[in-house]
């Protein structure tokens, strides 16, 4: 049991990054004699393998960076990718699952009878019956954990005010990042006892699905503070606009209810946020050119990582930026229920 469940867990891992790198980083791994893999899955360790994986990889995240293509276009491609990946999701978590079998046994010998017991492989090198249900347990782990992100891009893009010009390449950039980690601790946590790989897939699953209710109450408070912008717009239009305002130039709206410590404050902050982005983030991101020159294999991560400080920066202020317009839009709230309910009160006062 102890090897199943953690074999399924390892392919379960594919859910909650980039599939392609994930197998990549075990294909390389396995090419480098760092982990062993079982004779029936020692095909990931060609070459034509680790090509085909690396190419698929590439035209994944390459739509993410192209922010040269215009929202459209660039949502249309992103959108035809995420199928095909969404598809090959489930295969690409099977492979990994019986891949790792090979791993946890390498580096736990006491399972190494198990899998005889197990028939996790038959004695012509296939996949075995129990292989089936191993394979088949982590692509339906590893795409359940994929639904729930997927859903939960567009609430939090939405929620946030990201467009896909900008939400794209944080996503695909966080997915790379969680695939060399998540890879990482399987070799790691392998090494200490494979249990802690299920323990390690259960936490995933939590921490996506608190993602997934976030996103979906955000998107909920979304549209409800959209619905009383629009209706303060239609009877109240100068406190309506100032929400509005307020969202793209902070400070402008509270300067126009004439609160000029939060306005000025707020207005002085957004003159030194648009001083990093044209300012500060670039020479940050030429000084780690520089920086990088010095070790050649890491030029190419100047602009990526240039490109990601940028987009961390406006995705900053756009969160400060839509803050401050709830803040004001709670203040009228707060006078409207007040004004109401001194009107009660008047006749029974009289």
């Amino acid at each position: 049991m102890q090897l199943i469940l953690s074999a399924i867990s390892a392919g379960g891992l594919i859910g909650a990054s980039n599939q392609y790198l994930c197998l990549l980083i075990v294909a390389i791994a396995a090419k480098l004699d760092w982990i062993n893999l079982s004779d029936p899955m020692v095909f990931m360790e060609e070459w034509w393998f680790i090509a085909i994986v690396a190419v698929f990889w590439l035209i994944t995240i390459a739509p993410a960076y192209a922010t040269s293509l215009s929202p459209g276009v660039m949502n249309v491609i992103n959108t035809v990718v995420n199928a095909i990946s969404g598809l090959a999701v489930p295969i690409s978590a099977a492979i990994l699952s019986l891949a790792s079998i090979g791993v946890i046994v390498e580096l736990d010998p006491e399972l190494r009878q198990m899998l005889e017991t197990l028939q996790l492989f038959n004695a012509d090198g296939g996949i075995g019956i129990t292989g089936f249900v191993v394979a088949g347990s982590g692509a339906v782990t590893a795409s359940a954990l994929t639904g729930s992100k997927f859903l939960a891009k567009p609430a939090i893009s939405t929620a946030t005010g990201t467009a896909g010009t900008t939400s794209a390449p944080i996503y695909a950039t966080l997915e790379n990042v969680a695939s060399i980690v998540l890879m990482g601790l399987f070799i790691i946590l392998t090494r200490i006892n494979p249990w802690l790989l299920v323990g390690l897939l259960a936490v995933i699953t939590l921490l996506i699905l608190g993602v997934l209710g976030y996103a979906i109450y955000q998107l909920w408070k979304l549209g409800k503070g959209i619905g009383k912008v629009l209706n303060l717009i239609e009877t109240q239009p100068k406190a309506g606009l100032a929400v509005v305002s307020e969202f793209f130039v902070w400070g402008s709206g509270w300067l126009i209810w004439e609160y000029e410590n939060r306005g000025l404050l707020r207005l002085v902050l957004w003159f030194l946020w648009l001083l990093l982005i044209f300012l500060g983030v670039p020479a940050v991101a030429t000084a780690l050119g520089t920086a990088l020159a010095v070790v050649p294999p890491l030029v190419p991560a100047a602009p990526l990582l240039g490109t990601l400080l940028e987009l961390t920066a406006i995705v900053a202020g756009l969160f400060v930026g839509l803050r401050s317009a709830s803040g004001l839009l709670c203040t009228f709230d707060g006078a409207e229920k007040k004004a109401v309910g001194t009107t009660a009160e008047a006749p029974a006062a009289s």
